[in-house]
């Protein structure tokens, strides 16, 4: 019986060899700009075609925090795989498919040792938070990690579904880290003022607790029984299926999920194996969909119905959800993100339903701002350039910081912190 839920194997050794046979090691390689890592993607390739599993490791780690994440779930048509110089005239190189390959097969050991006398505490243990921790260990500091929840990972335990992300993948980090001597500590929720009082025990601090709440659709009856917010709906999934805690979602008939990113294609995705039929509502057109070619054709390959151009205007129900009025929309001119602008045409429709997913965006948990000195008007943190807060050895990175943005870019922003915090 297939187990809809697990993760596809990766390259085995004969396809991996071959698709690095395949590489020109090109003088600029084009993937290396595309990836935000700057992963030297054409040297670790180089000893794969030398059979050098253990020198292709090291240049990996070298560059990545997160490899073993991070060659599974990158955009890598966006990045790495998109700038291929092979795009023009034939298959690109999977880079991420032999990066995943060769931490796969090669083991990293890291020992504890505490030569520094620096302190330092990391709040979450989500991407940027993993990145910062897992640097300073391994330069001999001392770090604690305070998580709100009782399981590791942040979103990558409870927001990547299991059939693209196994949670072995997370645990992996996770004795990397006990390897390291880090510190985590759980259930521990603290507020900016609980943060601000770390600052008397910890040489420095970093703030990595990512976006924790999906946008409001700001349309009638959107809190009635029926409607669910779609990182909570995934938490359930994935905490159940991944960790075997709490129960699964009673999603049952017809889904409507609202949205277009990679969010709202992992619930729909979700939703589907949950025995659901499931819809996809978007207000603009496939060309400017957030999610990536490659998830989109997942999903509709799993038989998962797009509506471009659908505006959801009003939840229709009165104690629970019965459908959904959409508008029709029309593409205008490129708004601020540089996609085309949805204009309403005054024409409904209204779809039967039992459930609606929002998937619309993320934004910060207000609730951790009770002193408000390191929030922006849109709840975001306030940095420099360097991650600097405007309190003197607090530095924040990944999505608080940067918005809703991919598990590398938060991964580089913990590393970029754990280099300032051992040079200060």
């Amino acid at each position: 019986m297939i187990d809809i839920w697990k993760m596809e194997e990766g390259l085995d050794d004969a396809s991996a060899k071959a698709e690095a046979s395949r590489c020109l090691s090109c003088k600029n390689p084009r993937c290396e700009v595309g990836c935000p890592a700057s992963l030297r993607i054409r040297d670790f390739i180089k000893e794969i075609k030398n059979d050098n599993l253990t020198a292709a490791n090291a240049i990996i780690n070298s560059c990545s925090s997160l490899p073993n994440i991070c060659s599974i779930v990158c955009p890598h048509e966006r990045q790495c795989i998109g700038h291929c110089i092979l795009n023009a005239k034939s298959m690109p190189i999977n880079c991420g498919g032999l990066e995943r390959y060769v931490v796969g097969h090669v083991s990293t050991l890291y020992e504890k040792n505490l030569n520094s006398d620096l302190k330092v505490a990391v709040i979450g243990s989500g991407p940027a938070g993993i990145a910062c921790a897992k640097e300073l260990a391994k330069n001999g500091v001392s770090v604690t990690i305070y998580e709100k929840s009782n399981y590791f990972g942040g979103l990558l335990t409870t927001g990547i579904p299991s059939y693209r992300l196994s949670y072995q993948e997370v645990e992996k980090l996770l004795r990397e880290l006990s390897d390291l001597g880090v510190e985590i500590i759980y259930d521990t929720n603290l507020k900016e003022s609980d943060i601000l009082k770390l600052k008397e025990d910890y040489n420095a601090v970093f703030i990595g607790t990512g976006l924790a709440n999906v946008k409001k659709l700001g349309i009638p009856n959107e809190n009635i029984a029926g409607v669910y917010d779609a990182l909570d709906f995934l938490r359930d999934v994935n905490l159940n299926i991944k960790l075997g805690i709490g129960n699964l979602p009673k999603i049952n008939g017809k889904t409507i999920v609202i949205g277009a990113g990679n969010v709202a294609m992992d619930a729909a995705r979700c939703a589907k194996r949950l025995g659901s039929d499931v819809t996809i509502c978007y207000r603009r057109s496939r060309q400017e969909a957030p999610a990536t070619k490659h998830e989109i054709a997942l999903t509709e390959a799993e038989g998962i119905e797009l509506k471009f151009l659908n505006n959801p205007v009003e939840i229709i129900g009165k104690d629970k959800v019965e459908g959904i009025k959409v508008e029709i929309m029309q593409l205008g001119e490129p708004d601020e993100s540089g996609r085309r602008k949805p204009i309403g045409t005054k024409q409904f429709e209204i779809i039967r339903c039992d459930n609606i997913i929002s998937a619309i965006g993320q934004s910060p948990d207000s609730n951790i701002y009770d002193k408000k000195e390191l929030k922006n008007d849109y709840g975001y943190l306030v940095c420099d350039d360097n991650f600097k807060t405007n309190i003197s050895g607090i530095y924040a990175g990944g999505d608080i910081v940067l918005g809703a943005k991919t598990v590398v870019e938060a991964m580089v922003c913990g590393r970029k912190v754990a280099e300032l915090i051992l040079k200060q």
